[in-house]
C-alpha cells in the first residue's frame, strides 16, 4: 500500500473507542496520550484522587486488513494529597481484523480480541471489541464500540465486564475534525456501580500520516472521575 493509498488515520487514543479500520500492510503506527490527567472528588467512600495516565500503543499492519498491537501503561495517582503511587500497569497485546469496509463502504466493522498481561500480581485478563465505522454524509462517520472483557477486584477475584462507547466525528476541513464520545461500561462485581463518561474535543492532521488530539472528558456517574483533560498524537510511518 502506497502513501497514495493509505486509508485515512484512524485511532482510539482521543476518544478510547475503537476503529474498525487497520493501519495498512507493513506500516507503523504509534499513539498515545502525552497529557492524561484525571481527578475525582471525594464522596462518602473514597478519597480525593488524581492521577496521570501514561498510555502509548504500538500498532503493525501485518496485512491490509490485520493488525498486531502492544498497549503498555504508567500510572501516577495521589490519594487526598497525602499519599500517593507510581508504577507500571497492565500490558495489554491483541490483534485487530476488519471483517468488511476497510477502504470504502456505508459501515465497516472489526473484531478485536486481546490480552491483559499484570506487571506485579494479578490475573492475566482478556476481552473483545466489536467495533462499527458508519459514513455518513456532510463529513460526519460514527464509531460504535461493544467490548466483552474479565476485570478483578482488589483480592484478585474475577468478574465479567461489559462497555458500550460511541464517538460521533465530524470534519471541519480537509486537516481538523471535531468529535464527541459517550462510554458506560458496568461489571458483575457487586461493589461496583456502573460508569459513565462523556467528552469532547478536536484533532488536526499536520499530515495524512500525522495527528494531534486534544479534549476534555467529564465524568457523568460517582464513580467515575470529574474531569479528564487530554492531549496526545498518533503518528504512522
Amino acid at each position: 500500500m502506497s502513501a497514495v493509498q493509505l486509508r485515512p488515520l484512524t485511532s482510539e487514543a482521543y476518544d478510547g473507542v475503537a476503529d474498525a479500520r487497520t493501519v495498512g500492510a507493513g506500516h507503523i503506527q504509534v499513539e498515545g496520550s502525552f497529557i492524561s490527567y484525571y481527578f475525582n472528588s471525594p464522596t462518602r467512600r473514597f478519597y480525593s484522587n488524581s492521577g496521570f495516565n501514561w498510555d502509548p500503543r504500538i500498532t503493525l499492519g501485518l496485512w491490509t486488513n490485520v493488525d498486531i498491537y502492544v498497549h503498555p501503561s504508567y500510572e501516577i495517582r495521589n490519594f487526598d494529597y497525602r499519599s500517593g503511587i507510581s508504577e507500571f500497569g497492565r500490558i495489554t497485546t491483541g490483534v485487530k481484523v476488519n471483517l468488511w469496509g476497510n477502504e470504502s463502504g456505508t459501515t465497516a466493522f472489526a473484531v478485536k480480541p486481546y490480552l491483559s498481561i499484570p506487571t506485579h500480581g494479578g490475573n492475566v485478563l482478556g476481552g473483545v471489541d466489536m467495533a462499527l465505522l458508519v459514513r455518513l454524509t456532510h463529513g460526519f462517520y460514527v464509531k460504535f464500540d461493544t467490548e466483552f472483557y474479565t476485570t478483578e477486584n482488589g483480592n484478585e477475584a474475577l468478574y465479567a465486564g461489559f462497555d458500550n462507547s460511541m464517538s460521533i466525528n465530524k470534519t471541519l476541513c480537509s486537516k481538523a475534525e471535531a468529535y464527541w464520545y459517550l462510554d458506560s461500561t458496568v461489571t458483575t462485581d457487586p461493589a461496583q456501580q456502573w460508569y459513565g463518561y462523556t467528552g469532547l474535543g478536536l484533532k488536526y492532521n499536520f499530515t495524512g500520516n500525522l495527528q494531534i488530539f486534544a479534549g476534555m472528558g467529564f465524568g457523568l456517574t460517582s464513580a467515575a472521575y470529574d474531569y479528564n483533560p487530554r492531549a496526545g498524537l498518533v503518528w504512522r510511518f
